[in-house]
């Protein structure tokens, strides 16, 4: 289902770009249905590229995870905590 924001600009050439390549890297991450500390920094980084995170980057994020998931959500790999 595609969703209208109110007021919301078209995106450029280089945000669908940047939207696409999120979109490939969690949708790699998840190929053993669970994320890796190393790609939860991996997105993370790209989120906060530009040094915000948008509606759109948010919803391309969980629409992948829920199209290769399905109402499972994925399992993160546990590490060592230090300080």
């Amino acid at each position: 289902m595609k969703m209208e924001r109110p007021g919301s600009r078209p995106l450029s050439s280089e945000e669908v770009a940047h939207l696409e390549t999120l979109k490939s890297v969690v949708d790699k991450a998840l190929d053993d249905g669970k994320f890796s500390a190393a790609e939860i920094d991996r997105i993370k980084s790209l989120l906060w590229a530009d040094g915000k995170v948008t509606f759109e980057e948010l919803r391309e994020v969980h629409e992948t995870i829920q199209s290769v998931m399905g109402n499972m959500p994925p399992g993160q790999e546990w590490f060592k905590y230090s300080r």
